[in-house]
């Protein structure tokens, strides 16, 4: 066998070691015995940025009428104490707004929906999850272990972006822009300079990623 062909056949097997934990608490998420849900809202200010952090579970971020953080979410899991333990830490100092959700057990999943001022900086990071974000302004900085990534995605509010894949694919309407590179095999990675101000930096360990129209 190639050289070429056995690191990437020993890449797929190492892959495939990792995500087993991860596939048999999905079926667990889905066949959640227990949930419960939850809201909280906190002043805020446009152009401030907020945190995300985040083990297992979806995350949906929309633009809000208002200078508010809005959150909803909903923990699922097998066993009923996982449910009543799981919490969140929401914290506003100044322009900083951080959200850190805390639960117990592979099989415990949080699903978030957030809603922020139109012109908000995104920091999130999640193990295992999806995350899409809608008619929000300003840099970006997300990390997935294992899920895809979408973004309604305006490419001229950009001077810089970057996305990449470990295993998986990176889709973009970027115009006409020129600039735009696409390189990578297994993964991919996404790099382009624009006129606009903000910074995009996406990156998933395996999953894709989507940066789709306005």
């Amino acid at each position: 066998m190639p050289a070429r062909l056995l690191a990437v056949f020993l890449n797929a097997m190492l892959v495939g070691a990792i995500l087993v934990p991860f596939c048999t608490a999905s079926d667990h998420w889905i066949d959640s015995d227990y949930e419960e849900s939850h809201s909280e809202v906190r002043d805020f200010v446009a152009g401030g940025m907020v945190h995300v952090r985040l083990s297992v579970g979806d995350v949906q971020i929309r633009r809000s009428s208002n200078n508010q953080v809005r959150v909803h979410y909903t923990v699922k899991s097998g066993h009923e104490s996982y449910v009543k333990d799981a919490r969140l830490d929401f914290e506003v100092r100044g322009n900083n707004a951080n959200l850190d959700f805390h639960a117990r057990g592979n099989n415990t999943s949080i699903d978030v929906e957030l809603e922020v001022p139109q012109n908000t900086n995104l920091d999130v990071h999640a193990k295992v999850g999806d995350l899409t974000v809608e008619g929000v302004e300003g840099d970006k900085d997300f990390e997935l272990g294992v899920g895809d990534i979408r973004i309604a995605h305006d490419s001229s509010t950009y001077r810089f972006v970057r996305a990449s894949t470990g295993i998986g694919d990176v889709n973009a309407d970027v115009g006409h822009d020129q600039n735009a590179e696409v390189s990578g095999w297994l993964g991919k990675t996404l790099k382009y300079s624009g006129e606009g101000k903000y910074e995009l930096r996406a990156h998933v360990s395996v999953g894709d990623i989507t940066l789709g129209g306005k």
